[in-house]
């Protein structure tokens, strides 16, 4: 029952650093830079507007990778700490059966985004 538990929690926090490295990569420069045009022609910004919004969403940005950076960091340790946790319950062959369905879900997510 606890090695459920164990799989159940090491899946989720897999799954859940995949999707936040997945959303970090969608907000590439041309992204930004299509919202900027987008907001430029709704909005009617001038140019001044147009380079002020600019400065605004670069620097949104920076800010938003930094904290992607951080969070990923930490979900790295909770990773490790958790494959260590596993490691010490199963046998060398459940763990590596762990990490090929791990590698699969992991797989098939990926193929999903796209």
């Amino acid at each position: 029952m606890k090695i459920k538990i164990l799989l159940v929690v090491s899946m989720m926090v897999l799954l859940f650093t995949a999707s936040i490295i997945h959303a970090q990569n969608k907000n590439s420069p041309a992204d930004n830079q299509n919202a900027i045009d987008r907001m430029t022609k709704e909005l009617g910004l001038n140019e001044t507007q147009r380079s002020k919004v600019e400065a605004i969403l670069n620097t949104e940005q920076k800010k938003v990778e930094a904290v992607f950076s951080e969070e990923r960091k930490k979900l790295q340790l909770i990773q490790e700490e958790t494959r260590s946790n596993l490691q010490a319950v199963l046998t060398p062959e459940q763990m590596e059966k762990l990490e090929n369905k791990m590698r699969q879900a992991d797989s098939k997510n990926n193929t999903q985004k796209k």
